[in-house]
């Protein structure tokens, strides 16, 4: 499932990275408001843009956007589990996944550096998600919900 049409991808692809980078912010920050409201459907599509946003980033510019890939993926993959759509949600974590898994190493924006393998980590095992996601968007709440570990999926 791609969320952003052709035209829009097109478009964005266009941008620079500063420019798809606050783009990828101002969708986030839309996805808190829309998350405040309970407005789960409109959050998923948010999220989902900013998702595809990053996706496509990489594929041109694959040392980039690891940290907001994993981000929007956290997010975007809770709620749409919690909406009840788990294999979306399974589908959208192998995306980011392969996403990840292109480059070894990338420099983020906030003057870190953040290995693929912790990302991959981190989309993998659900215990590292609230921590990741309180540290780099320090959201009031964390809207990140998880599986038992019994339903959670294990991809390797």
């Amino acid at each position: 499932m791609k969320f952003l049409c052709p035209h829009h991808r097109s478009m964005f692809a266009n941008l620079s990275l500063i420019e798809q980078n606050d783009l990828w912010v101002y969708w986030m920050e839309n996805a808190l408001t829309l998350y405040e409201s309970r407005d789960s459907e409109k959050v998923i599509i948010v999220a989902g843009n900013a998702f595809d946003l990053a996706c496509l980033v990489r594929t041109r510019n694959s040392d980039c956007m690891h940290v907001e890939l994993t981000l929007s993926a956290i997010l975007l993959c809770s709620i749409l589990r919690n909406c009840g759509e788990h294999s979306v949600a399974d589908d959208m974590l192998l995306r980011a996944l392969e996403s990840l898994r292109a480059t070894e190493r990338c420099h983020v924006r906030m003057s870190e550096y953040c290995s693929s393998n912790e990302c991959i980590d981190i989309l993998l095992d659900a215990s590292l998600q609230p921590d990741f996601f309180a540290q780099y968007l320090n959201w009031p709440t964390c809207p990140v919900t998880y599986p038992s570990k019994q339903s959670a999926m294990m991809v390797h």
